[in-house]
């Protein structure tokens, strides 16, 4: 057999052993029994460039060779031994060092002490580096080889990176459905919504009427009404419900961030972007995609979001090619929109688009007859969760709790029950205590006055528009966060407007 064929026949051995596995530690072992039939070879040795912290990482060893062992896992301050390893392409210096210098492998001395050689190159995608190759043995005659398994390998750690990113998002999502379930003091995303045949009727009459439909809907209500829950309750009663439900909050991703978040980037778009990926767009395909607070949206994330709906493509970041997705836009907001819209600072086309179907979701205090139903729910949530037993109300605290006006809607009432368990540690509910300055009786639902909205902007420019802490506004005016919050949207006070006066 010529010495071609027999590099071929490995080559393709190796090719299918690559493709066997996506853990590259599981194939690594596998690797260096087929090179070791046919070569020379010791060890190897597969370590990943991460470039946003600036260091190598060991994914993969095989073999007996115990300095390896000696190597750190992790490090940004390479040892000599390290230094030694990266001498083909680092030129003296890591950071200055370019894939397009990295086109052919380098031999190393190893350590004194350290039997044989080493063969390393680089593991290059496109124009990125993305790991390091080193084999130990006697392989000098066998350069053309060790340098057509670099593609192989290559191929091996992309398959590495891309599956242990979707264990990180399925851990991620798994992880949010856990809090969305704590936020919702639910066991399960499928339960019944309290106050659905009563205070909500009517809310619960529009989502079924339009939920078989793909319409796009927008939600409007107050921070904290339960808009995501009715949002989730369309999705569920939909031909979507097998799909997925994705919920991005639009006013907590920074602006320089929010088209890469909502519509993917491509490897290498920008600093940082070491691999590809998809934005919330494509991984809702198929599904529901739950914008809040959308109003939030910058310009510029307006444009695209427009013509994701017009045609129902998406182009990543740094990408050229579109990509079809199938999606329903639920989206809401506590900002009143159409004001926004003939201020210009909201789109009216993207406004058209996605208010096609609007729903207004009533204030808790707007449905007090739902309270001792929230409160009791609330109320076993949290026995069960904080003392693994159920809590009830008594007769005099529901009575507190239908008095007061609840400026942070269900949120807040869900919070206080919690309190209220906390301060009864477990065995009774000390609503009055929970509630704090509102035991007394309602808070004030009389209209705004000059003097008030003097009094909390003064508070806010003393505090640099800081709300809440021991040196918030709130604290300073005596009165609950929650209902300077709501006093503020009532009387159109910006905090942000008395944020300049900070470095």
């Amino acid at each position: 057999m010529t010495r071609a064929l027999q590099h071929a026949e490995i080559l393709a051995q190796v090719w299918r052993e690559v493709c066997r596995h996506l853990d590259i530690e599981e194939s690594a072992g596998g690797l260096l029994r087929i090179l070791q039939e046919r070569l020379p070879i010791d060890w190897l040795l597969v370590r990943r460039w991460d470039l946003e912290r600036a260091r190598l990482e060991t994914v993969a060893t095989a073999g007996e060779a115990d300095w390896l062992l000696s190597l750190p896992a992790r490090t940004s301050v390479p040892s000599p031994r390290q230094e030694e390893l990266l001498a083909w392409a680092a030129r003296g210096s890591v950071q200055g060092w370019t894939s397009r210098e990295a086109t052919g492998l380098g031999r190393l001395v190893l350590p004194e002490g350290v039997p044989g050689a080493v063969l390393a190159g680089p593991l290059v995608d496109g124009e990125n580096l993305v790991g390091v190759l080193a084999l130990g043995g006697s392989l000098e005659a066998w350069r053309p080889l060790v340098q057509a398994l670099l593609e192989p390998f290559t191929s091996a750690l992309e398959n590495d990176l891309r599956l242990h990113e979707l264990a990180r998002l399925r851990e991620a999502a798994e992880q949010d459905r856990a809090a969305l379930l704590t936020r919702l003091a639910r066991q399960d995303v499928s339960e019944a919504i309290v106050g659905a045949g009563t205070g909500l009727y009517q809310v619960m009459q529009r989502v079924d009427q339009v939920a078989p439909t793909d319409a796009p809907v927008l939600i409007l209500g107050e921070t904290g009404a339960g808009k995501e829950v009715v949002a989730r309750a369309i999705h569920s009663r939909s031909r979507r419900a097998r799909g997925p439900f994705l919920r991005v909050n639009c006013g907590a991703i920074p602006t320089e961030l929010v088209d890469s978040e909502l519509f993917g980037h491509e490897k290498g778009s920008f600093t940082g972007a070491i691999a590809q990926r998809k934005g919330w767009f494509e991984r809702a395909d198929g599904g529901t995609l739950f914008l809040d607070e959308v109003a939030e949206l910058p310009p510029a994330a307006q444009v695209r979001l427009l013509r994701v709906l017009q045609d129902g493509s998406v182009q990543r970041v740094g990408g050229q090619d579109t990509h079809k997705v199938d999606v329903r836009i639920v989206a809401a907001t506590h900002r009143d929109m159409a004001a926004m819209v003939r201020q210009g600072s909201f789109r009216q086309d993207l406004w058209y688009r996605i208010s096609v179907f609007p729903m207004n979701l009533p204030a808790l205090r707007q449905r007090r007859a739902d309270i001792p139903a929230l409160a009791a729910h609330f109320a076993d949530r949290a026995g069960q969760r904080l003392f693994g037993r159920s809590l009830t109300v008594r007769a005099e605290d529901v009575e507190r709790l239908v008095s007061y006006d609840w400026p942070g809607n269900v949120r807040e009432l869900a919070a206080v029950i919690e309190r209220a368990a906390i301060l009864g540690n477990g065995h009774s509910l000390e609503v009055g205590p929970a509630l704090g300055g509102a035991v007394g009786g309602p808070a004030p639902a009389t209209p705004p006055t000059g003097d008030e909205r003097e009094g909390i902007e003064a508070a806010l420019a003393r505090c640099h528009g800081r709300i809440e802490g021991p040196f918030g506004a709130a604290r300073a005016l005596g009165v609950n966060p929650h209902t300077l919050r709501s006093r503020m949207r009532r009387l159109g006070i910006e905090w942000s407007h008395y944020r300049q006066g900070l470095a």
